[in-house]
């Protein structure tokens, strides 16, 4: 996992494979991060190729604390397989979910 500050957006990049292994290894990192920035966050899932249901999980779990906090989390970058994932389980409704980077920052800046 890498983060990045771009304008007022903390950008964390996610390891292409989100499984119970992967996860164990970022789920606190992220938590961190996402806690310790308290605004907006996008969660850049474009080298994501496999995503298990404890990423789910963790991504909803930080979504509703960094809304508790008063900011807002989105994602970027989902591959076909993943978006279908998304879709299917209907986090598509819960996250604001963008194609790439750019046009989330974009976005952020509307």
């Amino acid at each position: 996992m890498n983060t990045e500050q771009i304008g007022d957006v903390l950008v964390i990049e996610m390891p292409n494979r989100l499984d119970a292994i992967g996860v164990a290894s970022i789920e606190s990192q992220l938590s961190e991060a996402v806690m310790a920035h308290k605004g907006k966050v996008l969660v850049d899932m474009s080298n994501v190729n496999f995503v298990a249901s404890l990423a789910l999980r963790m991504l909803l779990t930080n979504l509703k604390n960094v809304q508790a906090q008063g900011g807002d989390l989105r994602l970027s970058g989902l591959q076909t397989q993943i978006a279908d994932i998304f879709r299917k389980s209907r986090f598509d409704t819960l996250f604001k979910i963008y194609p790439d980077r750019d046009a989330a920052l974009t976005g952020y800046a509307e």
